[in-house]
């Protein structure tokens, strides 16, 4: 018998904040992992056609003039469901990122479902005795490198590598 290969779609969205339902993806990374071996990797800015709040872009360093030529979401839609359709969506809380993609992709009539994996809920459930379960003190905690913190790549890559090992304990 011949073992399926669970592929896997890692992601972190940016987004222009703003009431719930209405953000935008300004930044976007999707890394295809197949258990082993990184398969793929895409990511870029995006122009939002919205403001970018002044709290997301302290926090991102990513501005309103950053993004101005940028192409938008629309522009991606395709390649974008390509990549992560017949995967199972992994990311750092990943209700949120799934529910940003998900809206994104259906303004651009296109319809999406996925398992999820949250590497917060898989870390709450090893280790139940952390102070915290936010990216940076987990990278902290598992000696992962995360450079640059709310940037939509390094996010994936380091949640991709918290993922693996999170997978050795509870596979």
């Amino acid at each position: 018998m011949v073992k399926e290969i669970k592929m896997y779609a890692i992601i972190d969205t940016e987004t222009s904040g703003g009431k719930y339902n209405e953000e935008k993806i300004i930044e976007i990374a999707i890394i295809i992992y197949d258990g082993k071996n990184i398969i793929d990797t895409f990511t870029t800015l995006i122009k939002p056609n919205v403001k970018v709040d002044y709290f997301v872009q302290k926090l991102t360093g990513i501005k309103n003039s950053d993004l101005v030529d940028k192409k938008t979401f629309k522009d991606y839609a395709e390649l974008i469901s390509n990549l992560v359709s017949n995967k199972i969506i992994v990311g750092h809380n990943v209700e949120y990122d799934y529910r940003i993609l998900k809206n994104e992709l259906e303004t651009c009539n296109i319809k999406f479902s996925s398992e999820t994996i949250c590497t917060i809920k898989m870390s709450k459930e090893k280790y139940n005795d952390l102070k915290y379960y936010n990216l940076n003190y987990l990278c902290n905690y598992f000696n992962i490198k995360l450079k640059n913190h709310h940037r939509a790549y390094d996010d994936a890559f380091a949640t991709l590598e918290l993922f693996k090992i999170l997978n050795k304990w509870i596979n």
